[in-house]
């Protein structure tokens, strides 16, 4: 008997196609307002430590800002419920922030008490908790660790300003101080989370060429090291610092490219502006904006990692909510057209996109029609015949095929079920 062929590690990673990124933390408490000032710079509200009253004042003092730790107590989070919503959403995968840029840490971490259990009355490991959900309900999980700007440990990063007009001077630490904090908390922190909770990938943070004043070869070797010795199947991103020796490729943030990549690849985006949660962010982006995403993302072989910021109380807002839950019922009639799919091998047609299922890339395509019109005519070139038979995917209604000399053509029914994107399979 002949052995199954060995997936590629990245093999799960591709036919999920859909993920959640979650960004949560202590700066989800003030949620971009500090007493009663709008944080300015870029309404990140989880950068608000060092964005408050920019530029002028360079941020919160420390001490200050801890006091957070006080006030820490999100009695809503439910790390079931939070696993459903992605999981309801058509997710394969869910991408906690363990430690942003604040140091802070939501484990229980045994190299800094800086952390959940350690210093707030909350006490409870989120990871924990959210690890265990995921493996209950049949989620990967991934953990983000911020390896490069660390506000809380002495030694680690600063925003790496001045970086837009108007940003104060920051003084860095020495290469002496940051090798201190590389080796003392990152790389120890970055084990503990390996050792604990098993993470099928890991969600590095870096960008910009200042990194690389820090994110030495060296430095990235070891710690890329760690993780490849510790979890072999864990996955690693490049934005860790380098894209060599990595598995998957992570554009810059709600960056959409117009083509793939060579390597698997994902998109990092917003459900609205910030990542952490922002009180006064309704810059909401709708449905049908966030489906052409993920539907443009999966037809060139790229993944799509949906971020949510839970409130200060470990809640979902509402908007989020039902976002998450239109893309959920979209994705129950459609998902067979982006699950396990890769790109077709014809062009990118002007009405839509094409993706093939991995399983029968001869003999099956599917279409996504953008802004369909019912009764329109459209045209696919590439194919050398034409179809067997074609229908609509939500409904089963047949959808009329004439041939042509290169491709062919076919009808929109009059009903059409979706007027933003019509998913349609054609088989040979």
């Amino acid at each position: 008997m002949n052995a199954a062929p060995r997936l590629s590690p990245t093999h799960w990673f591709k036919n999920a196609c859909f993920g959640m990124f979650i960004h949560f933390g202590l700066y989800s408490i003030p949620a971009g307002i500090w007493k009663g000032r709008r944080m300015a710079r870029n309404d990140y509200a989880e950068w608000i430590r060092f964005q408050h009253d920019w530029p002028e004042a360079g941020g919160i003092p420390k001490a200050e800002y801890d006091e957070l730790l006080g006030d820490f107590n999100p009695i809503g989070f439910s790390a079931d419920d939070w696993v459903l919503e992605a999981k309801n959403a058509g997710m394969k995968y869910l991408i906690f922030t363990a430690k942003h840029h604040d140091g802070f840490a939501l484990w229980d971490s045994c190299v800094s008490d800086y952390n959940v259990v350690k210093a707030t009355a909350f006490g409870r490991d989120i990871i924990g908790e959210l690890a265990a959900a995921c493996r209950n309900h049949g989620l990967r999980f991934g953990l983000y660790y911020s390896h490069w700007l660390d506000w809380e440990y002495e030694g680690g990063a600063l925003p790496p300003w001045p970086e837009w007009p108007g940003d104060p001077v920051l003084e860095q630490p020495s290469q002496a101080a940051f090798e201190g904090y590389w080796t003392k908390k990152c790389l120890p922190q970055v084990s503990e989370l390996l050792e604990h909770y098993n993470p099928d990938l890991l969600w590095f943070d870096s960008w910009g060429e200042k990194r690389g004043d820090f994110l030495t070869e060296d430095r990235l070797a070891r710690l890329i090291r760690l993780v490849r010795q510790a979890r072999p199947h864990c996955l690693i991103n490049s934005r860790i610092g380098t894209p060599q020796g990595v598995d998957y490729l992570s554009t810059g943030d709600n960056e959409f490219p117009s083509k793939g990549f060579s390597q698997p690849w994902e998109t990092s985006g917003t459900l609205n502006h910030a990542w952490g949660h922002h009180q006064l962010d309704f810059k909401w982006k709708p449905t049908n904006q966030l489906l052409r995403n993920l539907v443009d993302n999966v037809s060139r072989a790229g993944n799509y990692q949906l971020n949510v910021g839970p409130t200060g109380e470990g809640i979902f807002p509402s908007a989020a909510i039902r976002r998450l839950k239109e893309l959920g019922a979209w994705l129950t009639v459609n998902g067979s057209a982006i699950y396990d799919s890769r790109p077709a091998s014809f062009a990118e047609p002007v009405w839509g996109r094409l993706t093939v299922p991995e399983s029968d890339p001869e003999g099956t395509l599917h279409a996504f029609v953008y802004d369909p019109q019912p009764g329109a005519t459209l045209i696919l070139s590439g194919p050398k015949q034409p179809p067997t038979s074609a229908r609509v995917l939500e409904t089963g209604e047949a959808v009329a095929i004439t041939p042509m000399d290169s491709g062919f053509a076919f009808a929109l029914p009059d009903d059409l079920p979706d007027l933003n994107i019509t998913a349609i399979t054609f088989a040979w």
